[in-house]
């Protein structure tokens, strides 16, 4: 339940990376998740996330993005519904998320049991769909840090959560 600032993340830990830190990172809003991931890719902090967040972020990304060029007025996927020839324009979002998979962070897969362990973590700590699967995940791979800004994980006793707070 502690949480403390991204920036005195410890060397050497495995750190669980919530969609949020990438966003922030590829925006170019926050020098602490840009350097994070720097972190990770020399391997000074061992970084880990999920397909499911990727995904995330991917969908983020490309909300963004569609505002950005002026294809809708508000980041929400129900404005993009029907705008398909404009979907299909867009592009800066995917080079953006690709950049994951070059960032030497470990990424794992949902399956079953790991879902079954998500609803779990949801009647046990109130956690929404996507942070309990990263709860999950975290216990399945033993990793007690956290870096995220949600602070929806807070309240998670067997976590200690690192934010940006240069945001």
């Amino acid at each position: 339940m502690p949480v403390d600032r991204l920036p005195n993340l410890p060397a050497g830990t495995h750190v669980f990376l919530d969609a949020n830190v990438f966003i922030y990172a590829f925006a170019g809003h926050s020098k602490e998740c840009h350097d994070l991931l720097r972190r990770c890719s020399t391997e000074e902090v061992f970084g880990i996330t999920t397909l499911d967040v990727i995904n995330e972020v991917t969908h983020r990304l490309m909300l963004a993005e569609a505002v950005a060029k002026g294809v809708i007025t508000k980041g929400n996927a129900s404005a993009l519904k029907g705008k398909w020839r404009d979907v299909a324009k867009l592009s800066e979002y995917w080079t953006l998320a690709a950049r994951i998979f070059a960032l030497n962070i470990l990424i794992t897969a949902s399956d079953e049991p790991l879902l079954h362990s998500a609803q779990t973590v949801r009647s046990s700590h109130g956690l929404l769909t996507n942070d309990s699967l990263i709860l999950a995940t975290m216990n399945e791979c033993g990793i007690d840090y956290l870096a995220t800004r949600d602070g929806d994980f807070d309240h998670v006793p067997q976590l200690t959560v690192f934010k940006p707070t240069d945001i």
